[in-house]
């Protein structure tokens, strides 16, 4: 009788899923104090601290870069339905799920209740797709291993196995997943200022999706995303708004009518300081009916017309040094095809040859802003390299 009872419950909720209010995306409040990194610390408080009155700052900025600087940061919100709560003798009957990098395995939909109401849900953590020895400098475009490249990244994914990277790292999971910066900032002011600038300015941040990176000034005061200098971002263009922001009752930034092509031209806004940018392009053209032929000539013009737009972004951004812009393989194929006369290196072999595309911004474009203060004149234009797969190999030739 009870398992019947749930089973109504359910059918209730589910039929009335459409018409209850999610909660609006949480957000910074209008009025804020004063910034901590503006107030200057207390002497009397570090007047004991032999870290921060032996050490010159340049030093405390080395351990504190070593603790949880130079490293790749997820950042991730989604509404999501509360955990299962099971009792004792439930926990015994139902199967674990392999338990995932930081915690991944948590946001299965099998372990999730969705008889609660769904709520907004932070996740965050160091990215463990690359091997530990992976230089965190820029690797030359192209040239490393594919499944290291940021539009495969899987780190989030709670439907893979546990993945093998992980356990190369060293410490002991979950805490070795995380970054763990909160204690340190809470100790004193001087802590804090010294500590948040290592947080921002040293780590690159690996972005979900493209309406997360539209509303970061909603999420992060703007001292900090001015701090940012390095991103990875990726950005369906062709699917209907995120479900995640679908139902936000005040969409304050517009996203359920904008296109999310239009969507590129806030980010100097969003991301003033930006030095190094990976933007990974998904779903270029899968709405697209009839779907053009791969390696055709308007296949590559539509692409083109996504470039264009890509190009007015990057000439606005006036801190940007390197930007890599990521396509489908079936995109980057076709280019490759018009523009070497060759398809691409299917196979990848130990003798790699580096897949990548140089692309000139043109001098002068429609959706260049007129302004010439705002134009950055230091890059004249941009890596293209493969991203995500979306189609299959072609097959391997007979033996003759």
């Amino acid at each position: 009788m009870e398992r019947f009872r749930g089973y109504l419950e359910r059918l209730t909720l589910n039929g009335r899923s459409k018409e209850r209010k999610l909660p609006a995306m949480p957000s910074l409040p209008d009025d804020r104090p004063q910034p901590l990194a503006a107030i200057s610390p207390l002497p009397t408080a570090t007047a004991n601290s032999k870290f921060f009155k032996s050490l010159p700052s340049e030093i405390r900025r080395r351990i504190l870069i070593e603790a949880f600087g130079e490293r790749i940061l997820h950042l991730d919100l989604r509404l999501e339905h509360p955990l299962k709560k099971y009792s004792k003798k439930d926990r015994e009957l139902v199967k674990p799920r392999p338990e995932r990098h930081a915690n991944a395995h948590l946001f299965h939909p099998s372990l999730r209740d969705t008889t609660k109401a769904q709520e907004w849900t932070w996740w965050s953590c160091v990215c463990h797709s690359r091997f530990p020895n992976w230089n965190f400098n820029q690797d030359p475009p192209g040239v490393k291993i594919f499944g290291e490249e940021p539009a495969k990244d899987g780190c989030r994914d709670p439907f893979m196995l546990p993945r093998c990277l992980c356990v190369l790292y060293p410490g002991h999971a979950p805490a070795k997943c995380f970054i763990g910066v909160q204690g340190w900032l809470l100790v004193c002011r001087q802590a804090y200022i010294e500590g948040v600038d290592v947080l921002y300015s040293t780590n690159r941040f690996h972005i979900a999706y493209a309406e997360l990176a539209i509303c970061l000034p909603r999420l992060l005061p703007m001292q900090h995303l001015s701090a940012i200098t390095a991103a990875e971002l990726s950005w369906n263009l062709t699917l209907p708004p995120s479900e995640y922001f679908r139902w936000d009752a005040d969409d304050k930034d517009g996203l359920q009518s904008c296109d999310r092509l239009a969507l590129l031209a806030r980010l100097p806004q969003i991301l003033p300081n930006l030095r190094y940018l990976y933007l990974s392009l998904q779903d270029v053209l899968r709405m697209r009916q009839p779907m053009l032929a791969i390696g055709g000539h308007e296949m590559y013009e539509e692409i083109e017309e996504v470039l264009r737009k890509v190009d007015a972004m990057i000439v606005r951004m006036s801190q940007l040094q390197e930007c890599r812009v990521a396509l489908p393989l079936s995109l980057y194929s076709t280019r490759k095809l018009v523009e070497k006369g060759r398809d691409i290196d299917w196979r990848r072999g130990t003798d790699l040859d580096p897949e990548t595309l140089w692309r000139n911004i043109p001098t002068s474009t429609s959706d260049a802003p007129t302004d010439l203060t705002t134009v950055n004149q230091s890059i004249n234009g941009y890596w293209i390299v493969h991203g995500v797969e979306d189609m299959y190999p072609p097959p391997l030739p007979e033996a003759v």
